[in-house]
């Protein structure tokens, strides 16, 4: 039976659950990130040691003689091999000079997996930045090369490694990437034209009235091109000022949700940072649809626009 111990074996595995992480981490799902993440880590660890000599793998802490023989090539593979973990695979690295001594964020992140494992975790911290980091790291330590590795996924990998940009601007492009590679995803399969004609079912055209408050200022939807998918399929979420009057409407973007590629934008930096517009002209004809939403009535909102400042002359 063929070793499993090899590099090419040990990249092949890393570099599957590193793209494996990032689609997890895509779609929120945190313990799953943090469980491929790992996995991704370890098995790249140990393929940076077998490349210097497969015998760096034997746990030194229990008689592993088996291990050792197998490893070093003079015997074929044992019924049990053991191996050593992630935390000795990458301290072994960092007496090498491989990775840093110091690095907190990437042991918290093994451990974390570790806990996952074993218990479950909530964690509220996003290891995606330490984890494309440290794996870039070994990447081209091995010369493997970063855009082969990450395959479809090597801009956004880019992208959270920039460090020219403040932390919303990267958290707004980090979710601009994984929201176009969800949509990549979601139609890869489908006819071509499929996202342009379901974003023609689920749109919905014109301005239209969310909620009506008096304290804040009537909301309102209008259809906008999605900065991540490039379907009109997305819906912009328009402030109007308290002293606005419908048939002139000033409004401010405070938000985006795309219902092909689930990218939201919940403020209006957000919605800037995406690219689009922040603020929007409409008039009275551009209304198309007043429901009962919200805590006021239908009506309100023309009472409530049309209503007469001090000023007003009439």
């Amino acid at each position: 039976m063929e070793s499993p111990i090899s590099f090419e074996h040990l990249a092949s595995g890393a570099r599957g659950f590193a793209r494996l992480a990032l689609e997890a981490h895509a779609r929120g799902e945190t313990e799953v990130f943090l469980l491929e993440a790992g996995v991704s880590i370890e098995r790249l660890a140990k393929a940076a040691l077998v490349r210097v000599n497969p015998v760096l793998l034997v746990e030194l802490s229990s008689r592993q003689d088996d291990a050792l023989l197998h490893l070093a090539g003079a015997t074929a593979l044992p019924k049990k091999l053991r191996t050593v973990g992630a935390q000795t695979a990458i301290d072994r690295l960092r007496k090498m000079d491989v990775l840093p001594l110091k690095d907190e964020e990437l042991d918290t992140l093994i451990q974390l997996r570790n806990g996952v494992a074993h218990l479950g975790t909530s964690v509220p911290e996003d290891y995606l930045e330490p984890f494309v980091e440290s794996v870039c790291m070994l990447v081209d330590h091995m010369g493997l090369g970063r855009e082969e590795f990450w395959g479809p996924w090597h801009d956004l990998v880019r992208v959270a490694l920039d460090d020219r940009a403040d932390r919303l601007q990267k958290d707004v492009q980090l979710r601009l990437h994984q929201a176009s590679l969800r949509a990549r995803a979601r139609f890869a399969d489908m006819p071509e034209g499929t996202p342009e004609h379901l974003a023609a079912i689920v749109a919905q055209r014109g301005l239209v009235v969310v909620e009506v408050d008096r304290a804040g200022g009537p909301l309102f939807q209008a259809l906008t091109r999605c900065p991540a998918c490039q379907t009109e399929a997305a819906a912009l979420f328009l402030r109007a000022p308290t002293t606005a009057l419908l048939f002139d409407l000033e409004l401010t973007a405070e938000g985006m949700w795309c219902d092909l590629c689930q990218l939201h934008l919940a403020t209006t930096e957000e919605v800037g940072l995406a690219g689009l517009a922040t603020t929007a002209r409409y008039t009275a004809e551009d209304l198309i649809q007043v429901g009962r939403q919200g805590s006021a009535p239908a009506t309100d909102i023309f009472s409530y626009a049309m209503r007469r400042e001090p000023d007003d002359s009439w």
